[in-house]
């Protein structure tokens, strides 16, 4: 996911020089793409580091797992998506801005994913 946000703030900054502006709004331009995607890739990154497991409980409530072991409760954003193998869960813990998890797996192997996915089937679309 890192990679992919990377290669789009690089088409970002490609396509600014072909603007049909003045030079000072192509470079305020650019300087704000590189603003926005580096404040976006550091939530990513805090996110995801700052995380262990998830918890998704069967009425919707989210917690996720801190660095240090303790549980604290979170929120689960729009945008979230699972599929029958891939889980894109754009997850808000208190006081940090929201980050994505991607997960996966297998029905057949794995009662956390069948768990998962009955689970997304009742919150899913609210």
């Amino acid at each position: 996911m890192l990679v992919s946000g990377a290669a789009l703030w690089l088409a970002g900054l490609g396509f600014v020089p072909l603007l049909p502006v003045s030079v000072t709004l192509k470079t305020f331009l650019a300087a704000t793409w590189v603003g926005l995607c580096s404040y976006q890739w550091q939530a990513m990154w805090r996110g995801y580091t700052r995380s262990g497991c998830l918890r998704i409980a069967a009425d919707g409530h989210v917690e996720r797992q801190r660095a240090d072991g303790a549980w604290e409760p979170a929120r689960l954003c729009a945008g979230s998506v699972v599929l029958p193998r891939l889980a894109w869960l754009r997850i808000e813990p208190r006081g940090m801005p929201a980050y994505a998890e991607l997960v996966s797996g297998e029905i057949r192997v794995s009662d956390d994913w069948r768990r998962l996915q009955v689970i997304w089937r009742h919150i899913g679309a609210a």
